[in-house]
């Protein structure tokens, strides 16, 4: 399994939302809740003792100024942890009521189940990294985590990235949203139009959202080899409905449908590698 999410030292990333010191704690009540939700040691002396010894890794990492191949083995680990954990959580909903249990709900109107695996791969690499930020400059530089917290440190550090994700997921949202009213005010202009006009203009895109959407085809069209399905997958990650992104691509939607769900088996471990990163930074 790969060792770090988009590859190179998490540690040197930093969120594309602001985030600060409240994003990264959680009450004692909120941690209990959340260790239980995870799974966590229940017996009080199996977890004080699991805590103590990630007191003693935090002491050692500290003794090396948070930096260096044991604390990068460490964040890689819980890198993949969040990842997996989180990517589970926004596929079945359940991330919105964590969010909400930790005191940063996401609005009612903005809530969906309806993205799709890759906005919740982008949704999800950009909360880890923000629970990231936060969690080496406060629960670790300022000794926010303790033994005596009642969290171990994948806890507190699921915590933390729980907390980053509004900010990250709304961000999001509110994007997509911009995207598909401009695409709707489009087909609406002229129905008959041809399909190159539905083509959004760029300079018009929002920053944020064109640099993850850059770096994310960078990243996965090279592993496509068909031609018209990495063409698909291009207006897909731009916010094209499947149907409109087999148009521009002169396929029909059923024959995308059909080439991708070929490639997903073959391209499993590849696009788990391209997920949680091989090298190159952020």
């Amino acid at each position: 399994m790969p060792e770090a999410i988009e590859g190179g030292e998490n540690t040197a990333s930093t969120p594309m939302c602001p985030l600060d010191a409240e994003d990264a704690e959680l009450t004692p009540d909120q941690l209990s809740r959340l260790d239980r939700a995870l799974g966590a040691v229940t017996d009080p002396q199996d977890a004080a003792r699991r805590r103590q010894a990630d007191a003693t890794v935090v002491e050692m990492l500290r003794a090396h100024s948070f930096a260096g191949p044991r604390y990068q083995k460490v964040v890689n680990r819980l890198s993949e942890y969040g990842y997996h954990t989180m990517i589970k959580w926004t596929a079945s909903g359940e991330v919105f009521r964590k969010a909400r249990q930790a005191g940063r709900p996401v609005p009612v109107q903005k809530v969906t189940l309806r993205w799709t695996p890759e906005d919740r791969h982008g949704v999800v690499v950009d909360s880890v990294l923000g629970g990231l930020h936060v969690f080496r400059t406060y629960g670790l530089v300022q000794r926010r985590w303790r033994p005596d917290g009642g969290a171990s440190l994948d806890t507190y550090f699921i915590g933390a990235v729980i907390r980053a994700f509004p900010r990250v997921y709304i961000r999001w949202f509110d994007g997509h949203q911009r995207m598909q009213t401009e695409l709707n005010h489009s087909r609406e202009g002229d129905e008959n139009a041809d399909v190159f006009s539905l083509v959004p203009d760029q300079r018009a895109a929002d920053p944020a959202h064109t640099a993850v959407t850059s770096d994310y085809l960078d990243r996965l069209l090279p592993l496509v080899t068909d031609p018209q399905v990495r063409e698909a997958l291009g207006w897909r990650a731009m916010g094209y409905t499947q149907k409109h992104a087999a148009q521009r691509a002169g396929l029909t939607e059923k024959a995308l449908e059909r080439r991708t769900r070929r490639l997903r088996d073959r391209l499993a471990q590849q696009v788990r590698q391209l997920e949680l990163g091989e090298g190159g930074a952020r």
